[in-house]
């Protein structure tokens, strides 16, 4: 067994395992209970943790994590549309047009 991620958000430790599940690569959560246990332990010893079951999946389950993150932080800036809109970045369409946001 392999840690391949943790971090301080449940859900988003859940998103992973269930990307990785749903590309074939058998995983675990670990600590998903654990929250109640800080200030007795640190932080960061309760935070939920993904373990990959199979380590010869090792390589293929970082290259999905790391596409996650990258996919993640792509679209984290303001767009300008072609109508000259000025849109923030959690928006993937023009109010003002209708046109989508640019790749």
């Amino acid at each position: 067994m392999h840690k391949v991620y943790t971090c301080d958000n449940i859900m988003l430790a859940g998103l992973v395992k269930s990307r990785l599940e749903g590309s074939g690569i058998a995983c675990i959560m670990k600590n998903e209970s654990l929250t109640g246990g800080i200030g007795e332990l640190p932080p960061i010893e309760c935070w939920p943790e993904i373990w990959i079951t199979d380590d010869s999946d090792l390589s293929m389950a970082e290259r999905i994590i790391e596409s996650m993150r990258n996919l993640s932080t792509a679209n984290s800036s303001p767009w300008q549309c072609r109508c000259g809109e000025a849109i923030e970045a959690q928006f993937t369409q023009c109010w003002k047009c209708g046109r989508e946001r640019p790749d």
